[in-house]
């Protein structure tokens, strides 16, 4: 029998709801295995396979070194592991460690900066320059040699011309830290004040380096992870069309520590997002003053449980551009990935082992 017009729109309409409610229930569904299961998202993005909750709650650490990159400077690795803390306590710590505590990481100095700037920040650098140590001996000899028209170190020519006429020819530490105070305040205000696009750039490579430039091709290359944490690279300002200055507030600091033998200065900044129930979080190095040009660490922290305990899941992904990538190839690049994953190990102990400090 056929249905009057009226009895018939009724019934598309009942089997439209009908429709929508069982779409709406597949999409809550699919949200919550979202938020109840980190190893669901994990395949969608993650080159690491076979992740077990329990032997990461063991002390496990799985890594994966990166694809070989088309952006010729960069190198990637991932790695996974797990803490017995909250995801709240386990961002907190992240942020908290103290790199000199760890000996294996061969940081000297790790202090957080105010914002807005402050030059009183970096009033102790001085007490760090010991010539009598070979990486820092390196450091004083660099910047010794700088000129307005040379450098190896990661400089603009103004700065390096302004760095050249405050250190003078008989310098000592404190003439040499006061210099490098102005230097670093200079460029945490710049970039405090315009963001990611606030970083200066470097002048006295083959060619001009641009840190935000070499840290959104970094990021953007990775597709499958920019999806993944595009609620917080677009809020920082990293991914194409997102914010011009970043929309949440980061925490600043600044580092020296030895890479490649050499006393490295660096300037950070740090941006942490709460998405439902686990965290997105961004650790970029926006300045280094040699060795290589810039780093990025974007963590993914889950809650979990294998049945008997709760914890932290906390995937990341590491990032870097150096100089000396833009050279090699092949097996050279491969190995360089492995070397880059065991040096990050190092870092991810120093975290598991926060947890175990009273």
């Amino acid at each position: 029998m056929q249905l009057p017009l009226y009895d018939g729109v009724m019934s598309m309409r009942r089997l439209e709801i009908f429709l929508i409610l069982v779409l709406c229930y597949a999409a809550c569904d699919t949200i919550s295995a979202r938020a109840s299961d980190p190893l669901v998202v994990l395949k969608q993005f993650s080159d690491i396979p076979d992740i077990n909750i329990k032997r990461l709650l063991e002390g496990k650490i799985l890594s994966h070194s990166g694809a070989l990159m088309d952006f010729p400077n960069g190198i990637t690795s991932q790695l996974c592991f797990a803490v017995p803390g909250s995801p709240a306590e386990t961002v907190k710590r992240i942020e908290s460690l103290n790199p000199t505590r760890c000996p294996l990481l061969k940081v000297y100095a790790a202090h957080d900066l105010h914002d807005p700037i402050e030059l009183k920040d970096f009033n102790s650098l001085y007490l760090y320059l010991d010539p009598e140590n070979r990486p820092i001996k390196w450091l004083w000899n660099q910047t010794l040699a700088t000129t307005a028209l040379s450098s190896d170190l990661n400089l603009t020519k103004a700065e390096a011309r302004d760095l050249s006429r405050c250190v003078g020819k008989n310098a000592n530490a404190k003439t040499i830290g006061a210099c490098w105070d102005n230097l670093l305040f200079a460029r945490v205000r710049s970039f405090q004040r315009n963001g990611i696009n606030g970083s200066l750039p470097y002048e006295f490579d083959i060619g001009q380096i641009n840190p935000a430039s070499h840290l959104r091709a970094l990021i953007q290359e990775q597709t499958l992870v920019t999806r993944e944490f595009a609620p917080l690279l677009q809020r920082v300002g990293l991914m194409n069309g997102g914010a011009a200055t970043s929309s949440i507030r980061p925490s600043y600091y600044w580092r020296l520590f030895q890479a490649d033998h050499h006393a490295t200065l660096s300037l950070g900044a740090v941006y942490v997002l709460k998405v439902g129930d686990h965290y997105q979080q961004l650790d970029i190095e926006y300045y280094v003053s040699g060795t290589y040009y810039t780093s990025a660490t974007l963590y993914e922290i889950w809650p979990i449980h294998d049945g008997i305990r709760n914890g932290s899941l906390i995937w990341c992904d590491v990032m870097c551009s150096a100089p000396t990538m833009r050279f090699a190839a092949g097996i050279e690049r491969l190995a360089t990935g492995i070397v880059l994953t065991l040096e990050f190990k190092k870092c991810v102990n120093c975290i598991q082992d926060s947890f175990n400090a009273p």
